[in-house]
């Protein structure tokens, strides 16, 4: 389930506090059919109970369309859980537990522990901990809860490390021979016109309605593929399961996604340009995280005045992909863009920036420029777009050092001149590196020559740059650091290369 940007909804929620104690000792029974559901739309925290160590605290929070459970404390080491009032599961053969839940955090993440218990006497038994920050997503989880018992309960303990808060959401106990909601709705395969949705499966469903932006359709398949839709168009599904003699569950906690956009000419008359002003979500852009947990999002004026895309800068990697673009009709292509990389406040380090590009979805990505220094204002950046397609895409690739983040903005990709093609400095890219042997070789010059020297300046290799690409082969060289010199055209460009 999506949260756009969680960071913001400071501004707009209110906090209604619980009572520490439920008023009167509450309990319910969990059968096949009636599953036990919790998403604290009603009286906050009606029988459950809070536990405190130090200043932390569970209270809800009252949003526009959702109220959600949330951790917050004081101090470093405060915790506090949130108990279940007490649940009979002892009718049913087996029972799933899901839930949702999200956090956030920068340098420190906070802790959640998901524990069970079969009675107040017994001790508390752990199902699952989680450390991670995400400023957009919830995620949903679900277990089979074992040692049922008519004196059952689940808790949620919140443990402060330093992090920002944590929420809790849509709990649902269920007997495995009842009918469960569906969890971890996702979307994939999202294209202009279509999508695949998916969800969890128990195994004893045997139909599923999903509901598309209050349209129902009846499914026998998961995932399921859904066609005819319009390009860049928001969306919201849900999903409920169908079940023998007719059994439904409960409708899944909702999902959204956003189809692409349909491919954009370009032509000299009529650029492409975005400056991330017309909306808080990215239009025409897809983002894709190639590992950790950051991501670029649209920041709207909270650390820059106009709306910028901003890749968070927590240390992972993660690229911003441009809608595919058609540059046949366009006599000289090129990109524009300005980008701006701040220095770390603590470590002095600055993220980086990768700027490629790919002539189709199943083409790799190109190397155009890579930034690795600091810049104390914005810059900006002309660059010629080599290969042009009728599908072509440019990325920019944000990787995290622990700095501040990476800022791009105003791109424009349309009809440059013959100076800008003629000036362009050489950019280059090697793959992989470290190497075992074969190298391939990316750069922005349609012909040009590779050497490779050793760290002697001794010439050890040479290849063609044919087509803005050149494969080596350094499988019978001694392991070490090489130097590759790529030139074409009236420029230069020098890369390191290890050989394992």
């Amino acid at each position: 389930m999506n949260k756009r940007l969680l960071i913001g909804i400071f501004a707009a929620i209110t906090l209604i506090f619980s009572v520490n104690n439920a008023s009167a000792q509450c309990e319910f029974t969990v059968t096949d059919g009636q599953p036990y559901i919790e998403d604290f739309e009603g009286t906050p925290f009606d029988c459950w109970t809070v536990e405190t160590v130090g200043a932390g605290n569970w209270t809800t929070i009252a949003g526009s369309s959702t109220t959600l459970a949330a951790f917050s404390f004081t101090n470093s080491g405060d915790e506090a859980r949130l108990i279940s009032p007490v649940l009979d599961i002892s009718g049913v053969d087996g029972a799933t537990f899901s839930f949702s839940y999200a956090m956030m955090g920068l340098y420190q993440m906070d802790e959640l522990v998901v524990s069970y218990r079969s009675s107040e006497t017994d001790s508390w038994h752990t199902l699952g901990t989680y450390s991670i920050s995400d400023y957009q997503n919830f995620f949903e989880e679900t277990f089979t809860l074992t040692d049922l018992s008519a004196t059952y309960q689940v808790s949620f303990l919140g443990r402060g490390l330093g992090g920002y808060m944590i929420f809790v959401d849509n709990i649902e106990i269920a007997g495995e021979g009842g009918c469960a909601r569906p969890v971890s709705l996702n979307v994939t395969e999202i294209t202009a016109f279509s999508a695949l949705l998916g969800w969890s499966v128990t195994g004893n469903e045997e139909s599923w309605v999903i509901d598309l932006d209050g349209h129902l359709i009846n499914a026998d398949t998961q995932p399921f593929m859904i066609e005819n839709l319009e390009p860049q168009t928001d969306h919201t599904f849900t999903v409920k399961a169908v079940c023998g003699g007719g059994a439904e569950s409960e409708w899944a906690t909702p999902a959204t996604f956003t189809t692409l956009c349909d491919v954009i000419v370009v032509t000299d008359d009529e650029p492409y340009f975005d400056d991330f002003e017309a909306s808080e979500n990215f239009v025409c852009w897809q983002t894709e995280i190639s590992s950790g947990i950051d991501n670029w999002v649209i920041d709207p004026g909270y650390l820059i005045l106009n709306n910028t895309a901003f890749f968070i800068w927590l240390g992972g990697e993660a690229m911003l992909i441009s809608t595919p673009l058609d540059l046949t009709a366009v006599s000289n292509p090129v990109l524009t863009f300005k980008h701006k990389q701040l220095q770390g406040l603590s470590y002095g380090t600055v993220d980086q920036l990768i700027v490629g590009y790919r002539t189709d979805e199943n083409d790799s990505w190109h190397t155009l420029l890579n930034f690795t220094e600091a810049t104390a204002d914005w810059e900006t950046v002309t660059v010629a777009l080599p290969e042009p397609s009728a599908t072509y895409q440019i990325v920019f690739d944000g990787i995290g050092h622990d700095a501040e983040g990476v800022y791009v903005d105003d791109v424009w990709v349309g009809n440059g001149t013959d100076d800008v093609i003629e000036q362009q400095a050489v950019v280059a890219f090697v793959s992989p590196n470290p190497t075992m042997g074969n190298v391939a070789v990316s750069a922005n010059v349609e012909d040009g020559e590779v050497v490779v020297f050793d760290m002697f300046g001794k010439e050890v290799a040479t290849a063609k740059v044919s087509e803005y690409h050149a494969n080596l082969d350094l499988s019978d060289y001694t392991s070490g650091v090489y130097m590759v010199r790529i030139t074409g055209g009236s420029g230069m460009t020098t890369v390191r290369i290890v050989k394992q």
